[in-house]
C-alpha cells in the first residue's frame, strides 16, 4: 500500500486523521484536520498510537500501522462476533479474549482476531453464564462479560494455559519450519545502506544459509518467497497457515537517523497483559546466542504486536542483527563469512528452543 508520512495530504491523510481523532491520539480542532496536510502534530500522533500498539513509532502509516487504525476503531458490543471466514478482526475481538482470559475461558493469543479457540471460550462462557451457546457474541454475551469484568482482576490465562500445554521439546528433527526474508527487491528494497546495500538481498541471504543449516540439522524447512520476490505480509501469513508450520523465523534489518546506532534485537508477540511464551523463549535464544556468537551489540528482545506477529498462529519472530544504516555493520553485512555466523547463530537458538530449553528472562 502508499505509505502516509508528513508532507501527505488528500483524502487519505483525513481518513487517517479522523480514525486518530476517535482514537483519541488527535485533538478535534488541530488545524491539520481543515487542511487535510500530515505535518507536525498528526506526525506526533501517530507516533504515539504506533508506541500506544506495540508498533514501530516511525511516524508512518503504512501496512502495518493502517490495519491498526481501522481495528482501533471497533468497540466490543458495535457488532456481532462469531467464527468465520476470513476472521473477524478488530480492537473489540482483543477486548473479548481479554475478557475471557480474564475470566478464565482461554481463548488463546491475545490478538485481534476471532479464531478456533475464541469461538470455543465464548461457547464455555455462554453456557457457564446460562446463555445460549451458540458462540455468537450479542448483547446478551456482552453484557454478561462486562457485568463479570467488573468484579474480575485483570489477568490472563493465555500465557499459563500455553505454559502447561507444553512448549516444545524433543529437538529439532522434523520439526515444520518457515523461514521468511523481510520485503522483497524489486519492488520493496527494505532499508538501504551507506553504500547501497539493501536489507532485502542482505536477509535472502541469511535465509539461504540458514536455511541449509537447519535442514542438515533434520528439520523441515520452507521459505515464504523465493530470491527476487515480493509477496504482501497476508501472503506470507498464508502460506505459513497452509504449510502447518511450527514456528516461522523472519529476517531483517534495523535502520536510524543516527548512523552511530548498531547491534542486534528480536521481536516476539505482546499485548496488554500476553506474552507468547513461545515467542519470548524463542527470541531470547535468538538475541542471546547473536550477541556471544557474533559479537553484537544487546539490543535486547523485545515484546511487540506487529502484524506479522499478531496475525499469525504459529510463534513467530522478528529478527534485526544489524543496523544497515551503520557503516561498519553495513560493511560487516557485505560479507559471506559474517551472514554465515549470523545464520549460525540462529540456527544454534533454534535448536535450543525445540530442545526445551529455558531462556534468559524465563521464571
Amino acid at each position: 500500500m502508499k505509505l502516509y508520512k508528513q508532507g501527505s495530504t488528500g483524502r487519505e491523510v483525513r481518513d487517517i486523521q479522523a480514525r486518530l481523532v476517535a482514537a483519541g491520539f488527535l485533538a478535534p480542532g488541530s488545524a491539520e484536520l481543515d487542511r487535510g496536510e500530515f505535518s507536525a502534530e498528526t506526525d506526533k500522533a501517530v507516533r504515539a498510537f504506533q508506541q500506544a500498539r506495540g508498533l514501530r513509532a516511525d511516524g508512518i502509516v503504512g501496512p502495518d500501522t493502517w490495519p491498526a487504525l481501522v481495528e482501533a476503531s471497533r468497540v466490543l458490543g458495535s457488532r456481532f462476533l462469531y467464527l468465520r471466514e476470513p476472521p473477524l478482526r478488530g480492537d473489540d475481538v482483543a477486548d473479548l479474549k481479554r475478557r475471557l482470559n480474564a475470566l478464565g475461558f482461554y481463548s488463546g493469543k491475545e490478538s485481534g482476531i476471532f479464531d478456533q479457540p475464541t469461538a470455543v471460550a465464548v461457547e464455555q462462557f455462554q453456557r457457564n453464564s446460562g446463555l445460549v451457546p451458540d458462540g455468537i457474541v450479542g448483547t446478551s454475551t456482552v453484557e454478561a462479560l462486562l457485568r463479570l469484568s467488573r468484579v474480575t482482576k485483570n489477568m490472563s490465562v493465555a500465557s499459563v494455559r500455553e505454559f502447561e500445554r507444553g512448549l516444545p521439546s524433543g529437538g529439532i528433527f522434523e520439526r515444520r519450519i518457515m523461514l521468511d526474508a523481510g520485503h522483497g527487491y524489486p519492488p520493496d528494497p527494505g532499508e538501504t545502506g551507506p553504500t547501497g546495500l539493501r536489507e532485502s538481498e542482505v536477509s535472502e541471504s541469511i535465509i539461504e544459509e540458514l536455511g541449509e543449516m537447519l535442514v542438515d540439522a533434520g528439520a523441515v524447512v520452507f521459505y515464504s518467497r523465493r530470491r527476487g520476490e515480493y509477496l504482501p505480509l497476508d501472503a506470507r501469513e498464508a502460506a505459513a497457515h497452509q504449510q502447518s508450520v511450527e514456528l516461522m523465523l523472519s529476517i531483517h534489518l534495523n535502520s536510524s537517523d543516527s548512523p552511530q546506532a548498531c547491534g542486534a534485537s528480536c521481536y516476539f508477540f505482546s499485548s496488554g497483559n500476553y506474552r507468547s511464551p513461545y515467542g519470548h523463549r524463542l527470541a531470547n535464544h535468538v538475541q542471546d546466542a547473536l550477541v556471544d556468537e557474533c559479537g553484537l551489540v544487546d539490543c535486547r528482545a523485545h515484546g511487540r504486536a506487529y502484524r506479522l506477529l499478531r496475525e499469525t498462529r504459529m510463534p513467530v519472530v522478528i529478527v534485526e542483527p544489524a543496523f544497515i544504516t551503520n557503516p561498519r555493520e553495513e560493511s560487516l553485512l557485505g560479507e559471506q563469512a559474517f551472514l554465515n555466523s549470523i545464520a549460525g547463530a540462529i540456527a544454534t537458538a533454534t535448536g535450543r528452543y525445540f530442545n526445551g530449553e529455558k531462556a534468559t528472562g524465563e521464571d
